[in-house]
């Protein structure tokens, strides 16, 4: 029997199916989850009306640029369900770009999912971009769908319905068209503000910052003037307030209750739950924020400027001395970081964990050590106390007038954004470090290697 779509259903298979070539999967209500039928033909459009008509289920793959994805939450405890709506509000995924709906064994389970719609330099991403920065995201915490090579269940079916994130309340009256519809007014999240990292461990807040790396001021003096701006926000300017009053070197205490009375006069109305007066809820998370802030291995602006810095002067020892050697260059630099702000003293203490964690590795430290030793640019000390003192070193670090580096008002410690904030062109960078251009140009464009790798424990 044929049938015609009508134009809601069509839209409905545009937004969540866009690849309807063979295969597909259908699974009838009644069944287990085990019991997936693959059909090996083009998709049609009898199974999609039965799929809305919430007669059996339809599962597809992933299409080349999907528009909406998702979070499959199974066996979600409160402890992880709470870790994944901290990482969304972290990461600006306000309620006004999420939709939650249950999955067909949420009575039982409560397993539950998290639609979302992604855009990148405000067009549709491919899947393989879309998938990855969700997966580096909140691969930890849940599964991301759709996928290539599994079927994803399309939303809007059987015992599939939205959940209000306010009250906890399944929405269960209301017909496929409004769920889609809602899902249609979904605010687009840019790729962009996602993390580029996948994180190291689990900290008590998730943050979109690593737990080595440093937020810029961005507009925290502007929402400390201004208040709350637009709906879904609270808890990312929570966290931009929270991260300036951390640079200005603030007792964690006296942050808190900052923040707690400025969202309480600075609110304006777009918070829900300002709104409703649950401030024993946002106190929490405050005291969250502040505690993942404030235990971090990382120092405010001003400390930090006392234990980390680099000059330009640096640089150019750090490539005279290994000339067209990226490897043993950044080495140099991350000690010379290291020894410039203790430079006042005659000897000065490197521990092992330094040299292995944040100058070499576990593998070339030594090496790097016996390299610029034989150089005559290093004298150790032998003599040291184990539990007591570590080895102590003498470099020849250049004498210099140039202050440190900085950016943001907070001294540059990574050897990449040094040379990026001491050099005008990646032609001059490639001059002074005796690399080709076009190599140091594939360095710069692999994010991984610009985050700080300078720790202060």
């Amino acid at each position: 029997m044929q049938i015609e779509l009508t134009p809601t259903e069509r839209s409905f298979a545009a937004n969540f199916i866009r690849d309807f070539s063979a295969p597909y999967q259908t699974q009838q209500p009644t069944g287990t989850r085990t019991n997936w039928r693959t059909k090996h033909r083009r998709l049609s459009d009898p199974p999609i009306r039965a799929h809305l008509e919430q007669r059996y289920w339809l599962g597809t793959k992933a299409a080349w640029y999907p528009v909406f994805y998702n979070l499959d939450v199974d066996h979600p405890t409160s402890e992880r369900t709470q870790r994944i709506f901290d990482r969304l509000d972290r990461h600006g995924i306000g309620e006004s770009q999420r939709a939650l709906m249950t999955s067909p064994s949420y009575n039982k389970s409560g397993n539950f999912r998290v639609y979302l719609r992604l855009e990148y330099n405000d067009k549709t991403p491919t899947h393989r971009l879309g998938y990855k920065a969700l997966s580096r995201a909140f691969g930890d915490l849940c599964e991301i769908y759709p996928q290539r090579r599994r079927k994803d269940r399309l939303p809007c079916g059987h015992k599939q319905d939205l959940i209000d994130e306010e009250t906890g309340q399944v929405l269960s009256r209301l017909t496929w068209e409004q769920e889609f519809h809602f899902l249609l007014k979904l605010d687009a999240t840019a790729i962009e503000n996602l993390p580029h990292q996948p994180t190291l461990f689990e900290p008590p807040v998730e943050a979109s910052d690593a737990a080595h790396t440093w937020k810029p001021r961005g507009d925290a003096a502007d929402l400390i003037r201004e208040g709350l701006q637009q709906d879904g926000t609270r808890a990312a300017a929570q966290y931009e307030i929270l991260n300036f009053i951390w640079r200005s070197n603030w007792q964690p205490d006296d942050a808190a209750a900052f923040v707690k009375h400025w969202i309480r006069t600075r609110h304006n109305g777009y918070s829900k739950t300002a709104a409703q007066g649950n401030w024993r809820e946002i106190n929490a998370h405050i005291d969250r924020q502040v505690a993942w802030l404030w235990e971090r291995p990382l120092l405010p602006d001003t400390p930090h400027g006392l234990s980390a810095a680099i000059t330009r002067d640096d640089l150019v020892f750090a490539a005279k001395t290994f000339y067209g050697d990226p490897v043993r260059q950044k080495q140099l630099a991350a000690l010379c970081a290291y020894y410039r702000p203790r430079s006042r003293h005659d000897w000065v203490f490197v521990p092992a964990h330094v040299w292995r964690e944040q100058i070499a590795s576990n593998r070339t430290y030594l090496n790097f050590i016996n390299e610029i030793e034989q150089k005559g640019l290093l004298k150790a000390n032998k003599q040291y106390r184990v539990g007591e003192h570590s080895r102590s070193y003498q470099l020849a670090l250049p004498a210099t007038s140039e202050p440190p580096l900085q950016h943001d008002d907070r001294h540059i410690d990574n050897f990449y954004e040094a040379l990026d904030a001491a050099c005008s062109s990646r032609r001059e960078i490639a001059e002074l470090t005796g690399i080709h251009e076009r190599t140091m140009r594939r360095y710069f464009s692999d994010r991984t290697k610009r985050t700080s790798y300078i720790t202060v424990t």
